[in-house]
């Protein structure tokens, strides 16, 4: 601080210089103390301006962090200043918007995803911005403007067509830059509803509307249109050319990128849009937690419902397990699928602790107390009951009843159709008593009260089996015992029992929350999607299909309360969306396609990106197949089928599709070979897997030679492989089936034939393939439970969830998957599963059994 004023000329005693000394001698005494005065008013003016200190920002909120387009937020900043200079705020919203006061409102007009950003200046240079915790918004489309559409206008829809509504989808990999960095966008997860009828030529059989996503249909959008924000050209082009893109910001800013699609519906051109903020500075900032309390998941699909007594697939499966809790479930931090621990339960039944029967048919449980519901109610035995009765009762054929069908009632629910040679009959107690069961002397007690009431005497075959009977039967096997406990009767030992109902088949409901809603044969709507009635640590807060799910903690669970506030289950039908949320933080985790895996993960398995976790790849129980649908139901096939719906019946061309997929290609190049080729339905780590069961190889060859016995080989073929949107392993799948099949074609002599491979949104595909609408499934299963009678009954057993959509029946199979289910000594069990496996693989051929998964999380 000396030195810059002697630098002015002050006097510094013999050390002046010849220009001091020559103004002194000039002017005297006054010109010096001149001198001195303007040398002292410099150093003044100095002081004052390098006292002038920025003031801080002490806190900047929003009202709430997700939005819908529409709702008002309150933007609350607060800042102190070192002077006490009177402060001006100033919000940039992130979309082109701006405001002025501590306090400011505002609504997004767009769905998408902003930066709130707030500077705060004291009028005299010094400025300060939140840059360090910047506001992230998420703004959604509300419910009503993305509903799924009716039935489209008579003549407007002559064969499959684009409706709407739809979102305009904009995704980042990068929020926060510096200046010169590119940034990549993509808007390919955006989407539209289309219309499927169910028969073209006959539209009174009436259709649906499915879920189109870009990265499907490069021609669903006509246009898309990037507008930067930041003054230079807007960028356009189809999904295929710019569905994703990537721009330079070089100058600071809060940018709003605005990404606009042209839509053609039948009912005219419309335009959908949505945004990204882009905070451009010139030096790096610190990373910024964009949602600290919640937990944000991108995914594809959605749930089928939310109703644990409906829902028997992974995307819904997970949420249950987080809203509900059964009585039983697996040891938590061990990777051993046998062992149990108590949850609604106060310990787990064993014949030690004399909670099973000596003869393993009766199971009886102590309710654990003061357990709260999501309403406040507390949990009771009468709720325990009523869970596993209604459960019975529903016996949704497309959902997990029959995991307590099979042990419970041995499927009394099935004798309300026609029974006899001709199925024109209504059913008898007789038909149910001598086909359920080995002998009427094996009828449970229980059961047997029950059908003794309703024959009043007379001859069982006399009285009909209506639905008060069948009901009563259900009812029978789930008692009240006591105040505190409940008993369940087996109509057989099952060594699997426990495990079953660890599911989330065996989920505690709130009867006073259900009830109302409940049903014999019908689903529950409020379950289903509107809101849950459990006693999990988080619940279901909200659910707009096709956008999010929102789970929110539940303070009043009875264990360790949950350590985030939320969490958010995010649909994105394209992978390189999901893999941008991720990488911009919008979302803590994202599902990674296997055939997308380097992209985020180097060869060695190390992470790309220093600030991703990629747990160590672990096998799982999870298989994939393609199914061989041998009663095709052209009704509901959602293009015209080309095929007789008995195609798949032949055993030659379910042997030449065996032959013509190319098992090594797909493992190397679609699984990076982290895929397990399969043996049969049971996979590898799960007791009945059979090692010496020979596996399908790819050989054209003997694919022709198959075909070649078949009535297709001249004329040739035409059939499409359906898969569910977003999976782009199964899109990969389907392509090296296409690929072999026409092969045949090209290069072996067969006649003409065509493979379409075509997306169906996750909903629309399940439900297509419930109607038997799709000639051949590509669908993976997750065991409910790790026994082998949970891959086995659903995949070959007459009746089973799979086999009953392939129309795929083999009665001596049933006897041994029956005998195998019910065998207590364990080796006998195990050897019972790997016969009956290797048989159905090799001589029925119902399934292409593709491969078994390792897990991928990142």
């Amino acid at each position: 601080m000396d030195t810059e004023p002697q630098a002015e000329g002050s006097p510094s005693g013999s050390g002046a210089s010849p220009a001091s000394r020559a103004l002194r001698s000039r002017w005297g005494k006054v010109a010096a103390v001149a001198v001195v005065a303007i040398a002292v008013a410099a150093a003044s003016a100095y002081v004052l301006r390098a006292s002038n200190q920025a003031p801080a920002i002490t806190q900047a909120t929003v009202s709430s962090e997700f939005a819908t387009t529409g709702q008002s937020l309150t933007f609350t900043g607060q800042a102190a200043d070192p002077d006490g200079d009177p402060l001006r705020y100033t919000w940039n919203f992130g979309d082109n918007s701006t405001a002025v006061g501590a306090v400011a409102t505002h609504a997004y007009s767009i769905p998408g995803r902003y930066v709130g950003l707030l500077t705060v200046t004291d009028g005299r240079g010094g400025e300060a911005t939140n840059d360090g915790k910047l506001l992230f918004v998420q703004a959604q489309l509300p419910p009503s403007e993305i509903a799924s559409p009716s039935r489209p206008p008579n003549g407007s829809c002559a064969a499959d067509c684009i409706l709407g509504p739809g979102a305009a989808i904009l995704t980042a990999n990068q929020t926060t830059v510096v200046t010169g960095t590119p940034v990549r966008f993509n808007g390919n997860a955006s989407w539209a509803y289309g219309w499927n009828w169910n028969n073209v030529s006959n539209r009174s059989e009436g259709g649906s509307s499915v879920v189109i996503p870009a990265a499907d249909d490069g021609s669903l959008f006509t246009t898309f249109t990037y507008g930067w924000g930041d003054g230079t050209p807007e960028g356009g082009g189809s999904s295929e050319t710019v569905g994703t893109t990537s721009h330079v910001f070089t100058s600071p800013g809060n940018f709003f990128v605005r990404l606009t699609l042209t839509l053609p519906t039948v009912s005219g051109v419309g335009t959908l849009a949505a945004g990204y903020t882009i905070r451009v500075t010139p030096t790096a900032s610190a990373a910024v937690l964009k949602h600290p309390g919640v937990f944000t998941t991108a995914t594809f699909g959605e749930p089928d419902s939310l109703d644990p007594a409906a829902d028997i697939e992974t995307a819904g499966v997970e949420i249950l397990q987080n809203v509900y809790e059964t009585l039983v479930w697996y040891e938590p931090g061990v990777e051993n699928v046998t062992v149990l621990v108590p949850r609604l339960a106060m310990e787990v039944p064993t014949a030690a602790n004399g909670g099973i029967s000596p003869d393993g048919k009766n199971y009886t449980f102590t309710i654990r107390p003061d357990v709260k519901f999501h309403s406040g109610n507390v949990l009771s035995s009468d709720d325990v009951v009523y869970s596993l009765r209604r459960v019975l009762a529903m016996h949704d054929p497309n959902g997990p009843s029959w995991i307590l069908e099979q042990t419970l009632t041995n499927y009394v629910s099935k004798y309300l159709g026609p029974c006899g040679p001709a199925a024109n009959r209504t059913c008898s107690l007789a038909d149910y008593a001598d086909t359920a069961f080995p002998s009427r002397a094996a009828i449970p007690t229980n059961i047997r009260a029950v059908l003794e009431s309703a024959a009043q005497g007379a001859n069982w075959s006399a009285r009909p089996l209506n639905r008060s009977v069948a009901w009563a039967v259900s009812n029978s096997t789930v008692e009240k015992v006591g105040t505190d406990q409940v008993r369940i009767h087996l109509s057989r030992p099952y060594p699997a029992f426990l495990q079953s109902i660890a599911f989330t088949v065996g989920s505690i409901v709130e009867k006073a929350c259900a009830a109302t809603w409940d049903d014999w044969g019908a689903r529950n709507p409020m379950l289903d999607r509107r809101r849950d009635c459990g006693t999990g640590p988080y619940r279901l807060t909200g659910w707009v299909p096709n956008q999010a799910i929102v789970l929110s903690r539940f303070d009043g669970y009875w264990g360790t309360p949950a350590a985030l506030d939320g969490v958010r289950i995010e649909k994105a039908n394209d992978v390189t969306a999901r893999e941008f949320l991720l990488l911009s933080g919008d979302a803590d985790t994202a599902v990674i396609n296997r055939d997308h895996q380097f992209d985020v993960v180097n060869p060695d398995g190390t992470p790309r990106y220093p600030w991703l976790r990629i747990p160590g790849s672990r096998p799982s129980l999870d298989i994939t197949v393609f199914g061989y649908n041998q009663a095709i139901n052209a009704s509901a096939v959602p293009d015209p089928l080309e095929v007789p719906p008995t195609f798949f019946s032949n055993r030659h061309v379910r042997k030449a599709f065996s032959y013509a997929f190319d098992y090594e290609g797909f493992m190397d190049n679609v699984t990076y070979k982290t895929g397990i080729q399969l043996r049969g339905p049971i996979a590898k780590g799960v007791p009945g897997y059979n090692m010496s069961t020979p596996l399908f190889a790819f050989n054209l060859t003997r694919a022709a030679s198959e075909l070649g016995q078949t009535p297709y080989w001249t004329p040739g073929f035409n059939i499409t492989l359906y898969y569910n949107a977003g999976n782009t392993e199964r899109r990969q799948g389907c392509l090296l089936l296409r690929q072999g099949l026409q092969a045949l074609h090209d290069q072996l002599g067969a006649g003409p034939i065509s493979v379409g491979v075509r997306a169906l949104d996750w909903p629309a595909y399940l439900g297509t393939l419930r109607a038997r609408g799709l000639p051949i499934f590509f669908l993976g299963w997750r065991a409910d439970y790790a026994d082998p009678d949970d891959y086995v009954l659903p995949f070959l057993r007459t009746g089973g969830l799979f086999a009953s959509r392939l129309g795929y029946s083999n009665t001596t199979l049933d006897a041994l998957i029956d005998a195998a289910a019910a065998e207590l000594n364990q080796t006998k069990r195990d050897g019972l599963y790997q016969d009956l496996s290797t048989r159905a693989v090799v001589d029925d051929v119902p399934y292409l059994w593709v491969y078994q998964s390792r897990s991928f999380h990142v």
